[in-house]
């Protein structure tokens, strides 16, 4: 009679086991891949320059003729 219990439990376990994993697989299989997100329009870099080639760069007359960078707008 132990057998035979140790059995039962066994066959249940296993199962068990087969219908998680089925339902597993039909889940992965029904999820569509993500769609990339849409472009946001901002972008960024990590430039590494030394402060005396910044300071270089920027001249009295590049300052004067500088435009400031566009700012994001809420909303």
């Amino acid at each position: 009679m132990r057998r035979s219990s140790l059995s039962r439990w066994g066959t249940a376990t296993a199962l068990l086991a087969a219908v998680v994993a089925v339902a597993a697989w039909r889940n992965a299989a029904a999820d569509p891949a993500p769609r990339p997100q849409p472009d946001s329009g901002t972008t960024s870099s990590d430039e590494r320059q030394s402060p005396d080639e910044v300071q270089e760069y920027w001249t009295p007359q590049r300052m004067k003729e500088a435009w400031p960078a566009p700012m994001p707008e809420d909303g």
